[in-house]
């Protein structure tokens, strides 16, 4: 039986007033056509401003759904959860779960499946339901995890992804962060992805190399990106201590 609510009590780093007055002293970077952001799942005192950014450039934009995906781990044959529930409730109030495009991704392939109840709140998609709540007049969301970064799961993550969410109104939010520490391979990643290389991007990915903490969704974000035509646009170039994160981003049209 799908749980009725999902309901974290666990609160943000920061207090509505100061997160919004936050946001809205961001710059609106001018991009259009935003359909997928990428960010870490956590908000933290730490990453703020990226996320405080990210969130700026959707906040003039009207989305009817959001699909956030990031890493989880537990034991289950299947590698692709979907969060149960028909509402989530967080500190800012209550929104709609998605339970039509729930059904479309469990309906579509093997790996996915609906979760069973349980304690959801390591879960970086309340933060993000929350960030949401902020920018967002009326949105529904679903949440999606990855048990395991197979080659074969991220394509069959993406396929859905593709297949899907052009006839939805919707916006991906993809969990993943590389620390600053490793700005050298941020910028063989940035050559590989302006290049085409697919088989060095491969690589890096799959053998590790890259350091990206969720590479595998990252991945499948590059891919959903380049079938829709988006260009990714990062927050920052170079971090300026080690821990800063480097994949902060949005996709949207390259300029014309």
């Amino acid at each position: 039986m799908i749980q009725d609510d999902l309901h974290c009590k666990r609160t943000l780093p920061f207090s509505r007033e100061e997160l919004l007055d936050r946001i809205n002293a961001q710059p609106y970077g001018g991009q259009d056509g935003i359909r997928m952001i990428f960010l870490p799942p956590r908000l933290t005192e730490r990453n703020v401003d990226e996320f405080s950014y990210i969130y700026r450039q959707i906040q003039d934009t009207s989305y009817e759904v959001a699909v956030i995906v990031e890493q989880d781990q537990f034991d289950s044959h299947r590698k692709l959860p979907v969060l149960p529930g028909n509402t989530v409730k967080t500190e800012y109030g209550i929104l709609r779960m998605e339970e039509r495009l729930r059904d479309d991704f469990c309906d579509e392939e093997d790996d996915f499946f609906i979760r069973d109840k349980t304690d959801f709140s390591h879960l970086g998609f309340f933060d993000h339901v929350s960030l949401l709540q902020l920018v967002q007049k009326d949105i529904a969301v679903l949440g999606l995890q990855m048990l395991e970064e197979s080659p074969p799961l991220v394509q069959e993550l993406t396929f859905v992804l593709k297949e899907i969410l052009p006839f939805k109104n919707a916006l991906a939010i993809f969990c993943c962060e590389l620390p600053g520490r490793y700005q050298e391979m941020f910028q063989n990643l940035q050559h590989v992805i302006r290049e085409n290389n697919d088989t060095r991007l491969l690589n890096l990915i799959y053998s590790g190399e890259s350091q990206i903490k969720g590479a595998g969704i990252f991945l499948a974000g590059l891919r959903t990106a380049r079938d829709r035509e988006r260009e990714i646009r990062f927050f920052r170039e170079q971090a300026t201590n080690p821990e800063q994160n480097l994949l902060a981003a949005q996709a949207g049209f390259p300029d014309r």
